[in-house]
């Protein structure tokens, strides 16, 4: 593992740990806009609780799904500081 390979997993976990705080934390609104888009596509009229249920269910895949970004983000954090730490170790024997 060379210097570019971790410099790549770095841009990498970056990316995993922004993009799955920036899902978990707009999941209410991102959860709100298909709600609301499923709204329009049904004719504007639909029963209160299948809208909630609509967007109760959206917000909660988006949650999920930025933590598990989050998650892998924190991971292949914690593996690219090991292989950071063992390459530069490496370099100076």
């Amino acid at each position: 593992m060379n210097y570019e390979h971790i410099k790549e997993l770095k841009i990498l976990n970056a990316a995993l740990i922004i993009g799955g705080l920036v899902l978990m934390f707009l999941s209410v609104t991102f959860g709100t806009a298909i709600g609301d888009s499923w709204l329009d596509g049904v004719g504007g009229m639909a029963d209160t609780s299948n809208y909630e249920r609509i967007v109760d269910t959206q917000t909660n895949n988006f949650v999920i799904i930025g933590s598990i970004l989050f998650g892998a983000g924190v991971l292949t954090s914690l593996g690219t500081f090991y292989f950071s730490a063992r390459y530069i170790k490496g370099e100076e024997e």
